[in-house]
């Protein structure tokens, strides 16, 4: 303390012989305090008058109470307000010190302790208290006014700000744009979006959760008032406490559904069959993997049932495949009108349809089949000439009793399928581990052997034929290079020729499938070698099996060919699937970067088929997209073809992606392509699959 300097105004209250032996105290100190002005006052309102009068300057009231009352404790909490003053209460009384606690005045000092050292130190505390309550009074200032401030930004701003706990409680919502009206504090973040997004964004923050990071640009569909669907597109960081536990996350949400052209039909096309309008064979894959990794996290069961129309071609044949594609619709409304809401309906193939009974028992099981074989049996599709009657026979797999991973549950389900067709029309069977259909095991088996004879004949037995991909616009045709997609092609003990979708599923299966993608990317890495040599620009394309990332050994080995080839930039183009990048996004995008660092491009192949085509378009460092065929073949008939087509080319050339048609089989599909801004086309219509390029490359007459 600085002699000489009093700190503050002193004002007594209290009777005449404590206020006297207070005021001999502080003369006797010698410090600041024997300077300081001091005040008397008789009455409390005294008091008050004097504080006020002296403001803003700091006062020390030191006043003594014999006893609590009503009026004392009235007379603190008013006190308490003031900004410029702090008590010191001279009392020996017990209940004094607690009314003063009570009311925010802590400084009580006994009358029998005083001495002038004490009195001295507690004048000091006083002041430091009261500077701390004037900070403390700022720092809240500052605190209320930054909230007002983000609670204003935020309830102006034109995307969703949002924070979540570790369960998706909302802890936080701005007010101004939100996926739902009930998106507020307390609510589930799954209830602001659509209910079939509810199982993706579940095993979306199960993952975050185990591995907090931040997260970018994650699509999720909610609705608006009107019906209309709204894509928001959401980023999010971890939020954590002071020892690195996991809170929960934060972020933001913007509504990108104007910049997404034809969103509602994007999205009924890529996830619906166009013909009975329930979902399509890649969506149900999709459902069905998220479906096996939340029933695994929450310990629930269900069944897979596939579902095959008795004499589908009979009908096709004696009504017309009018009357057929009918009796599809047919069937799928009533399977529709016949499972829960929860549960999902899609047509994989033909007259095949799958329904996924989601958190059904074992023991529940025979009862829910019932009920659909006997709603199948007796809702007859009418017709001008009488109704037609309709007969299914259907393969049931269960989870996880046969099957913990989409790929098993799928195939057990099929041969019970075919279980079902073998022993007669209308039957419904289960999978039944201890008697699987021999048929498809021991074929299987034949082909397993066949591919292990090839690889390790791989130079006669395993041939790679090259199917052209013809450019069609300015830019493309301008490059002056060729293009090809790699086609593999195993030689039988026969020598006939066995495309891939004969062995490759079992090849994937039996964990062959690396050895083959192994040996058609040294080959193909070769031949650009040689055909470079040569001076021909070309650039061959090579498909990846998804189960081939899981193999470490085949990044290095890819590295190391890369690194030894020294081939031109994108020669060598690798296409990838969304099933792969669905096994694991990170793992693809890892291998991505190690390739393209060393000059190999990227196509993501059968583009459209899976619902989250788009997201990946805008994740990846894409150079290619291949249109799947299913909307080119027809392209030129088709508005809803050529509008999703269009919609992809769009989003493509802003990403300066070049886009490649699958599939054209005439010219009419060729022009309608050019028209739509597509660069390349591939199918029959230019050339097969052949096992030589031709001498010359490719002659202009297809873009003249």
């Amino acid at each position: 303390m600085p002699k000489g300097s009093a700190l503050a105004q002193l004002v007594l209250f209290g009777s005449p012989d404590v206020v006297k032996r207070v005021q001999s105290f502080l003369k006797a100190g010698g410090g600041a305090w024997s300077t300081a002005e001091i005040h008397t006052a008789a009455t409390l309102e005294e008091v008050h008058t004097r504080v006020r009068e002296t403001s803003p300057e700091v006062v020390v009231v030191l006043a003594q109470m014999n006893g609590p009352s009503a009026e004392y404790e009235t007379w603190l909490k008013g006190f308490g307000l003031l900004p410029n003053a702090v008590t010191i209460l001279l009392s020996d009384n017990r209940g004094v010190a607690e009314m003063a606690q009570g009311t925010g005045q802590p400084i009580v000092l006994p009358v029998a302790d005083l001495s002038p050292s004490l009195l001295d130190d507690m004048l000091m505390l006083a002041v430091e208290f009261q500077h701390l309550r004037h900070k403390q009074g700022q720092m809240q200032q500052f605190y209320d006014l930054a909230e007002a401030r983000f609670r204003d930004m935020a309830d102006l701003f034109a995307d969703w700000l949002w924070e979540v706990d570790t369960e998706l409680h909302l802890t936080f919502s701005s007010a101004r744009k939100r996926p739902a009206s009930g998106a507020v504090k307390g609510s589930q973040m799954t209830a602001c979006f659509l209910p079939e997004e509810k199982l993706r964004i579940e095993d979306d923050f199960a993952e975050l959760v185990r591995s907090p990071r931040p997260f970018h640009d994650r699509d999720y569909w909610s609705a608006d008032p009107y019906g209309s669907r709204i894509c928001w597109s959401v980023s999010g960081v971890p939020v954590m406490d002071k020892a690195g536990k996991l809170l929960g996350y934060r972020g933001v949400a913007r509504d990108i559904s104007s910049v997404k052209a034809s969103t509602d039909q994007i999205y009924y096309l890529v996830n619906h069959d166009p013909l009975t309008g329930v979902m399509n064979r890649q969506r149900c894959q999709d459902e069905v993997i998220r479906t096996l990794r939340a029933a695994k996290r929450e310990n629930r069961t269900g069944a897979l049932v596939l579902l095959d129309i008795d004499r589908f071609s009979y009908v096709n044949h004696t009504f017309g495949h009018l009357t057929g594609d009918k009796l599809l619709i047919h069937l799928a409304q009533v399977l529709k009108d016949n499972v829960r809401t929860g549960d999902l309906v899609a047509r994989l193939d033909g007259d095949q349809f799958a329904v996924l009974l989601r958190d059904v028992r074992p023991e529940d099981l025979d009862g829910r089949l019932e009920r659909l074989q006997n709603a199948i049996t007796t809702r007859p599709m009418p017709a001008e000439a009488g109704a037609v009657s309709m007969n299914v026979s259907a393969g049931v797999a269960l989870y996880p009793e046969d099957g913990n991973n989409a790929d098993e549950l799928l195939a057990h389900a099929l041969d019970a399928l075919d279980k079902a067709k073998e022993r007669g029309p209308r039957r419904f069977e289960r999978y039944d581990a201890a008697n699987p259909g021999s048929s498809g095991a021991s074929g299987q088996l034949e082909w397993v052997e066949l591919v292990n004879e090839c690889l390790n004949s791989h130079e006669t037995r395993m041939v790679l034929y090259y199917q052209p991909i013809v450019p069609l616009l300015g830019p493309a045709v301008k490059q002056h290079a060729e293009h090809y997609e790699v086609l593999l092609r195993l030689i039988d003990r026969e020598g006939n020729l066995i495309v891939p979708s004969k062995f490759i599923t079992t090849a994937e299966e039996f964990g062959l499938v690396s050895k083959i993608d192994h040996l058609v990317t040294t080959r193909a890495v070769a031949m650009l070698q040689e055909w470079h040599k040569q001076g021909r620009k070309v650039h061959l394309s090579v498909n990846l099996s998804g189960k081939t990332f899981d193999d470490a050994s085949f990044l290095t080995m890819a590295k190391e060919l890369l690194k030894k080839a020294n081939l031109p930039d994108k020669a060598l183009v690798f296409e990838i699937t969304e099933t792969a990048l669905l096994r694991d996004l990170q793992l693809v995008k890892t291998f991505m970067t190690a390739m393209k660092e060393l000059g190999a491009g990227f196509a993501l192949d059968d583009c459209g088929v899976g619902y989250s085509s788009f997201n990946y378009i805008r994740q990846l460092e894409l150079d290619f997209i291949k249109i799947d065929g299913s909307f080119v073949r027809n392209l030129h008939l088709n508005g809803d073809d050529q509008a999703f087509v269009k919609a992809l080319a769009d989003v493509a050339r802003q990403k300066n992606i070049s886009t490649v048609a699958e599939m054209v089989e005439h010219e009419a599909a060729m022009v309608a392509l050019q028209q739509l801004g597509v660069d390349f086309g591939q199918g029959f219509f230019f050339a097969p699959p052949a096992a030589e390029l031709p001498e010359a490359g490719w002659s202009k007459k297809f873009v003249n």
